[in-house]
């Protein structure tokens, strides 16, 4: 018995010294604010204590897009393509809760409706009624879910490798994500996020490691490490994802855009495929050197073909009606 006890002690003592040396505590709010906020960047004051962090950039009298990132993604996702479309478009970007410099929901939701709410009220407060709502994996989900409760509020949709299909084929989630749906992970990701495991899991995003810079593996780090926000990452993985909604997908009845990463291994291009047959009045481009990212894979490419879709959408508008 007193054997025993001394193991448990024992282990105790090692598995306390091993979260000791391996913890890997919050970044700084201030310094990261510093750090990775910009000219653009704005605070709303949400109402309930929180702050998010949106930009409103680029030609204010240009169509209005709304820019929705990923989970453990980022507003800098949409940098490349604000760098490419500016000129001619009103980008709006925020950090959805639990990313970013926004940090945890202090009501702790992070369900889908939550997160429409959240951009509608970053539309409100940059005095924009409809926009080209523009979303990549969960936030291409979050895009395609604001078509069907919020329609009038839609110029258009743009779903960028988008969650949500329900099909048979699914794919590889990243290793964070395999992590926080894990016991262990649940416990110790709070804590302990090592620098490897977020490089880890961006290399199996991108299918041209090249384009994955140190700095950009620092981004993506510092800010998870961001007050709350690892927290926030376990929290919403127990949202429910209600599958059920995938049945009114077809029910959407404003313009959308399919761009999807043929090397994608997080949501396979079957997914793309299913997206393509269930919405009658989409267009499917497919892109060979991209993954999961492609706005930051091939920026150039996607950029260009979410101008000439929208070139195309407004002048069938303005096509007068031959009936």
């Amino acid at each position: 018995m007193k054997k025993t006890i001394r193991i448990i002690l024992l282990l105790l003592v090692v598995l306390g010294a091993a979260f000791f040396i391996l913890r890997t505590p919050d970044t700084d709010r201030t310094e990261m604010i510093a750090k990775y906020g910009n000219e653009a960047s704005r605070f709303l004051d949400d109402g309930h204590g929180g702050k998010i962090h949106y930009r409103d950039e680029g030609n204010k009298d240009g169509p209005p897009i709304l820019l929705i990132h990923g989970s453990n993604s980022l507003l800098q996702t949409w940098e490349p393509l604000v760098a490419l479309l500016g000129d001619k478009y009103r980008m709006i970007s925020l950090d959805l809760y639990g990313h970013g410099l926004t940090g945890p929901n202090p009501t702790g939701a992070y369900d889908a409706e939550t997160n429409i709410a959240t951009a509608l009220k970053i539309l409100d407060a940059v005095g924009v009624d409809k926009a080209y709502w523009v979303g990549n994996s969960r936030g291409g989900w979050i895009t395609w879910r604001a078509g069907l409760s919020v329609p009038d509020r839609t110029s258009g949709l743009v779903l960028i490798d988008a969650s949500g299909a329900q099909i048979e084929q699914t794919g590889t989630p990243y290793l964070g994500a395999r992590l926080a749906q894990s016991w262990i992970g649940q416990l110790l990701l709070p804590e302990i996020t090592p620098r490897l495991l977020v490089k880890s899991s961006l290399e199996e995003s991108f299918a041209q490691p090249e384009r994955l810079t140190e700095e950009l593996v620092d981004r993506y780090w510092e800010l998870l490490r961001f007050p709350g926000n690892r927290q926030a990452t376990l929290d919403r993985g127990k949202t429910p994802r209600e599958p059920e909604k995938w049945g009114e997908v077809g029910t959407l009845k404003m313009p959308v855009l399919i761009l999807w990463g043929e090397q994608d291994q997080v949501i396979p291009l079957a997914h793309a495929r299913a997206f393509a047959a269930a919405i009658p009045q989409s267009r499917l481009i497919t892109y060979a050197e991209a993954g999961h990212l492609p706005m930051e894979e091939t920026p150039e490419q996607v950029a260009r073909d979410i101008d000439d879709w929208i070139e195309n959408v407004t002048a069938e508008a303005a096509a007068p009606n031959p009936g």
